[in-house]
């Protein structure tokens, strides 16, 4: 039971309203009238959709002569779509709306036939302003959805609350819970339309979910979802140190968690399928339906941009010459290290390379032998370092190697076995090859700009003294 002015009977339908021997009042609601009530709900600037027909039973819904051209097309060919696009002008589309079994009851007198077309969805959109009219329609689906849903789960709680009546009213009851149940039904068909997940959370239980969640969960019902799952947090994937939405964020459920953050920040979740990780965006919106405090929850699936946000900033970190990363790279990491050492008092040693007289193998052989050099030594370096080290390409010819709980002393073991196994390299056509290094441990609690600097002056004092040699500062 609806308040006065939610919704309408159809006037174009006969027996459009039932009373209960209660005194509640049941609206019959038949797709087109719900189709137009949602369009007038939907209006947006430069934007518009009705249903139509050559023979419509609501004067409202009479075709114009686009709409007489587009219905007259799809009798005449049997196709579903016909669409009309001209120079300043609005697109113009139709979708054919065919008869089914449940639709001829109502339209019996109209001579319906199962499988005609009997009329169309109408849709215009205006050519001016795209991204604006685009930006409005993003904006207004959210809304829309949360209303279909609102919508939806008023209609069954009327359903739960018509089947305690009496047995006395048993067969009034029949005939109200079949009318709502139609509509339910066709509810659920647009609601199965969206391909995010939409579902309605009461406490930590599901009581309705889309096909799209369903069918990603390969189940066939919520009922089938539930004997599988139970709760939809079992199935939320933690990953590394992200804040990614699980089952309790700080001891909080994640319902009211998300209740109380999705305005100030974007609460994402990982979901498994196949050993394969989707990643999605949340939004919730809380309602109260008699008394109940219910939550629509909707999961938009975001995996598409994060891959390609991450293989950019993959790209951006990266050298792309020897594969390795790059200074930019280098010192984010190596700030994060810091703050892990003087946290827990654990060392770190940074070496500090350099190719000598690297300038004469590319004065001598040209750049491409030069390229060739650098490649080399970067497989060198990271086939002899630990997995938790990390390797970088500085610039040029210098190469910088940080060594986690690591003492100069170990430091300058690892540089002295990369000293001696380039001197002993075959750079092929290119000729013996050499390395300075420079070695020095964090201090604890000092900047990381004098960490870098005594690196860099063991280096330059490594290069000064004759090259081909390791200076531990």
């Amino acid at each position: 039971v609806f308040p006065r002015g939610i919704l309408k009977p159809n006037p174009y339908l006969e027996n459009n309203t039932l009373k209960t021997f209660n005194g509640d009042t049941l609206i019959r609601i038949n797709p087109a009238w719900m189709t137009r009530q949602l369009s007038e709900l939907s209006k947006t600037k430069d934007y518009h959709f009705r249903i139509t027909s050559l023979t419509p039973m609501n004067p409202h819904n009479i075709a114009d002569k686009f709409e007489q051209r587009a219905l007259s097309y799809l009798h005449e060919t049997n196709n579903t779509e016909y669409y009309e696009l001209k120079d300043n002008t609005d697109f113009r589309y139709m979708g054919a709306l065919i008869t089914r079994k449940d639709c001829i009851p109502c339209h019996v007198d109209q001579g319906y036939e199962l499988g005609d077309i009997r009329g169309g969805i109408s849709i215009r959109l205006g050519t001016t302003d795209y991204q604006e009219i685009v930006t409005s329609l993003d904006n207004k689906t959210l809304i829309l959805q949360f209303l279909i849903v609102s919508l939806l789960l008023s209609i069954t709680v009327l359903i739960h609350k018509q089947m305690k009546i009496n047995e006395k009213l048993k067969e009034e009851v029949f005939k109200q819970t079949k009318e709502v149940h139609t509509t339910k039904t066709l509810l659920q068909e647009v609601l199965d339309t969206d391909h995010n997940f939409l579902m309605v959370i009461e406490e930590k239980d599901i009581i309705l979910a889309n096909k799209t969640m369903l069918d990603f969960f390969a189940v066939s019902s919520l009922d089938g979802f539930i004997k599988k799952y139970k709760y939809i947090s079992n199935t939320f994937v933690a990953e590394g140190e992200e804040d990614f939405l699980l089952a309790y964020m700080n001891e909080e459920h994640w319902v009211s968690y998300l209740n109380r953050e999705q305005n100030t920040k974007e609460i994402r979740l990982i979901l498994s399928k196949d050993g394969e990780k989707k990643y999605f965006k949340a939004h919730s919106r809380e309602l109260v339906v008699d008394e109940k405090v219910l939550n629509i929850i909707i999961f938009d699936d975001i995996t598409d941009s994060l891959q390609k946000l991450s293989s950019l900033e993959d790209k951006a970190s990266k050298d792309t010459m020897t594969g390795l990363f790059n200074k930019g790279k280098f010192n984010d990491v190596l700030s994060k290290e810091i703050v892990l050492c003087n946290a827990l008092a654990s060392p770190i040693s940074m070496i500090f390379l350099d190719i000598d007289h690297f300038k004469i193998v590319n004065d001598t052989y040209g750049h491409d032998a030069g390229d060739y050099v650098l490649v080399e030594l970067a497989k060198i370096l990271t086939s002899r370092v630990r997995s938790s080290d990390f390797v970088a390409r500085w610039g040029g010819e210098e190469f910088v190697i940080t060594l986690q709980s690591a003492t100069v002393e170990q430091a300058a073991v690892l540089a002295e076995k990369l000293r001696i196994e380039v001197e002993n390299y075959d750079f092929k056509n290119v000729g013996k090859q050499t390395i300075s290094l420079g070695i020095t441990q964090y201090r604890m609690n000092e900047a990381q700009e004098v960490f870098l600097k005594r690196v860099d002056e063991a280096l330059y004092e490594a290069k000064a003294s004759g090259r081909n040699k390791i200076v531990v500062k």
